[in-house]
Order: structure tokens, then C-alpha cells, then sequence
């Protein structure tokens, strides 16, 4: 049975994240939907300002050297920066460690030049939410996202 503060942080930290509103009738569409609307314009999602050639630079021991500057809690999953860091930069997993480094490379490249559905990377992009204590009954929610995302975005 849980104890009386976490039932209050989990009511505190729900109480801060409003229930979502319901959808307004103007805004669902009904019916078969038109293939047109799953093409995205390129000019959403692609940025002129950074060449795509900068992206082709990433590969499996930048990412190892990544893993080995990260630090912290893991997220949903659970594994933490020191599991990533054993994965990723232990010797003791030979060609595993050098395969699991270069898909890793080949999904960062893959989410900087395509338009990735949301939907499809929902649990790389997930955080696990954390209650902390600021004193007084108040209490600050902390989000802390899978390590292999912030390995990605370094």
C-alpha cells in the first residue's frame, strides 16, 4: 500500500497536468480520408539553413563517444546511462557493441532528414515523470526522457 505523501505528490503532480479537452466536432474529420492528407509539405519539416551533407558525418563511434559523455536516470525503460554506456563502449560485447552503435547512428541520421510519423517513435520520445519535493507540500514534476534519445541528440 502506498504511503500518504506519494499519494500526495501523485495527486499534487496530476493536479498540475490538466485533463485533455474533448475534441471539437470542427475538427474531426469523418469518413474515408483522402491519401492527400498524410503527404507533408517538405517545406514543414526541412530547414535550408543546415546542409543535409552534416547529418551523413554521424556514425557508430560518435555515438559510442556520445553514450560515454552521458550521464543520469534512464526514462520508461529503465536503463539508465551506465547500462547504455556498457552496451555501447564495452568491449566485452565485441561486434554486438560496433552493430548496436552503427543503427543507432543510422536512426539519428534517419530522424534529422525525414519526416518521421509521431506515432511510430512514441517511445523513444517518452519521459518518465518524477515528483520532487519543493517544501511545503509543493511539489515540481521533472521529466526524464530515454537515455538513447539524448544519446542521439548529442
Amino acid at each position: 500500500m502506498p504511503c500518504q505523501s506519494d499519494l500526495h505528490f501523485g495527486r499534487t503532480v496530476k493536479s498540475k497536468h490538466p485533463e485533455p479537452q474533448p475534441a471539437k466536432l470542427g475538427s474531426v474529420l469523418f469518413g474515408e480520408i483522402p491519401e492527400s492528407i498524410y503527404s507533408i509539405p517538405e517545406s514543414i519539416y526541412s530547414n535550408d539553413e543546415i546542409p543535409e551533407s552534416i547529418y551523413s558525418q554521424i556514425n557508430g563511434e560518435m555515438v559510442r563517444q556520445a553514450a560515454l559523455r552521458t550521464k543520469g536516470s534512464g526514462g520508461p525503460s529503465g536503463v539508465d546511462a551506465n547500462g547504455f554506456r556498457r552496451m555501447l563502449a564495452c568491449k566485452s560485447f565485441k561486434q554486438s557493441s560496433t552493430r548496436l552503435c552503427e543503427a543507432i547512428a543510422r536512426m539519428t541520421k534517419t530522424l534529422c532528414t525525414q519526416y518521421i510519423d509521431p506515432t511510430t517513435i512514441e517511445a523513444l520520445i517518452a519521459s518518465r515523470l518524477i515528483p520532487l519535493d519543493k517544501g511545503e507540500g509543493a511539489v515540481r514534476p521533472i521529466g526524464v526522457g530515454e537515455v538513447i534519445r539524448r544519446i542521439s541528440a548529442k
